[in-house]
């Protein structure tokens, strides 16, 4: 599997580093891979993320960074050093600013994965119609893959729904990280891009992330469980 794929990823959205450690004690050895975001960031910053590196677990922190090329190579250099094992960039960046990114992972000499946002799933054709007239979704999330493969980074974080557009277009080693899994149920969020986990890992997904099926469950623990039996069930159908 590549680079440890296909995994889970939990997504911490919650909004006290003390509420997420609850969680993560409570999941424990069920759980490898945590996603730390703006707002759990904010409230804990760099000495949170160093205690949840520390717990043992490998940290996506998915802070979506978009500035111009300098300030991003001096973020990612301090980043890269962190013990983090995966950063999210937006891809509307744009060509330099991706660069300056990979130039300062390597000057780092990290191997964290760099990985760059396509399109929030939150946006669909009618929302990016109102800020980017003109653009067409499909060929924006093509356009934005492949922008990131030419760069260096080591994959993307796109909807399960845009997979099947990638198809040809990106090497099997390339990452594809897919957010917005609702478990096959519909999504009354703001996420409007979602699929179930095994039709997720069918498009082609390398990992998948969970957030409030879990986070919100009367037993993460048990949800947790359940989205790992079926990732083990995917793996051994299609192993």
């Amino acid at each position: 599997m590549k680079k440890g794929g296909p995994g889970i990823i939990l997504a911490l959205d919650v909004r006290k580093p003390s509420e997420a450690e609850r969680i993560l004690e409570t999941l424990g050895t069920h759980l490898r891979y945590v996603k730390i975001g703006p707002r759990l960031f904010t409230a804990g910053g760099m000495p949170f993320v160093g205690r949840v590196i520390r717990a043992g677990f490998e940290v996506f922190l998915d802070l979506k960074l978009h500035d111009i090329p300098n300030t991003i190579a001096e973020a990612v250099d301090f980043l890269a050093r962190s013990g983090i094992w995966a950063l999210t960039l937006h891809a509307s960046g744009g060509e330099e600013m991706l660069k300056a990114a990979v130039s300062a992972k390597g000057g780092a000499r990290s191997e964290v994965l760099l990985l760059g946002v396509t399109v929030l799933t939150s946006i669909d054709q009618r929302g990016l119609d109102r800020s980017s007239p003109g653009s067409e979704l499909r060929q924006l999330i093509k356009c934005r893959a492949l922008l990131c493969k030419e760069c260096g980074f080591d994959g993307i974080v796109c909807s399960p729904r845009d997979l099947p557009l990638l198809d040809g277009l990106l090497p099997v080693e390339f990452l594809r990280v897919v957010p917005g899994i609702r478990d096959g149920q519909v999504s009354h969020d703001d996420q409007k891009r979602t699929a179930g986990i095994g039709e997720a890992l069918d498009m082609g997904a390398d990992f998948v992330v969970i957030g409030r099926p879990v986070i919100q469950s009367s037993s993460p623990l048990g949800a947790m469980l359940r989205f790992a039996e079926r990732l083990d069930l995917w793996r051994k159908t299609n192993g």
